[in-house]
């Protein structure tokens, strides 16, 4: 009976450990400390995802107002870009105004300026064909092509003027010049040299039979042989094959006034 006694002892030191186990267990449910910390947690993990949502928000926020600014300024450059294209527009119609006011006064002094340019075209022709022989096809095209212009309505007045003046300085320009070209005279061929207005010689293609042209007679004339290798160098210089230098060529005695 003793040993039965001894026995029960420890168990009921188990039952009793187990009995304040499952009270302290309740007790940590029951506890307002923890359920506190719990709360405070959740409420820091809440205030960290809100946190970032903000901070999300602050992103697009910041680059819409970058947005909006960049479309002011475009709209600011778009509305001084205007600006600049009225004023030019206004300036651009006041010189068409303009421009149309002087058109309008040129074509009513083209009116008094058509019997000055009919006489100038008739004295350059005329001058032309009195004029030594050079270029004749060339020089009768430019003054038919003058003629043309003259009675084509469509050019206006001044342009058929400036026309008539740079007919008029080529002609000008053929007196400070050398001038070659090849043609035929009487079925035979001549490369002709042209000394400014003074005078036109001429060899054969060989280099042979140096020429002089007589205004009087309104022909050639023979030359000695001498001078057919200064015919040749004047050549060379009209065709820029060589430097411009000195000719010894002769030059047709002056005609006394009748």
């Amino acid at each position: 009976m003793a040993a039965t006694a001894r026995d029960r002892r420890p168990r009921r030191g188990i039952i009793g450990a187990a009995l304040l186990l499952a009270a302290a267990a309740a007790q940590a449910q029951n506890d307002p400390l923890g359920k506190a910390l719990d709360a405070a947690q959740q409420a820091q993990r809440a205030a960290v995802a809100s946190q970032q949502r903000v901070d999300q928000l602050d992103d697009q926020t910041r680059a819409l107002l970058e947005r909006y600014r960049s479309a002011t300024w475009q709209a600011q450059q778009l509305n001084v870009y205007a600006q600049q294209l009225d004023e030019l527009l206004s300036q651009q119609s006041a010189e068409l105004q303009s421009l149309r006011q002087q058109l309008g006064d040129l074509d009513r002094a083209g009116e008094d300026l058509t019997p000055l340019m009919l006489r100038m075209t008739d004295s350059l022709e005329k001058f032309v064909a009195l004029d030594l022989p050079f270029l004749r096809d060339e020089r009768r095209e430019r003054i038919a092509g003058l003629k043309r212009a003259l009675g084509d309505p469509q050019i206006n007045a001044g342009e058929k003027f400036r026309r008539i003046l740079e007919a008029y300085q080529v002609e000008v320009d053929y007196g400070r010049t050398l001038g070659v070209e090849r043609y035929d005279a009487d079925g035979e061929t001549l490369d002709v040299l042209r000394v400014g207005r003074v005078e036109l010689y001429a060899l054969a293609p060989d280099g042979s039979r140096p020429r002089l042209w007589s205004a009087g007679a309104g022909r050639w004339e023979p030359l000695p042989r001498r001078y057919a290798g200064s015919i040749r160098d004047g050549l060379k210089m009209a065709r820029e094959l060589t430097a411009v230098n000195l000719l010894e060529l002769p030059l047709p005695a002056a005609r006394s006034a009748p």
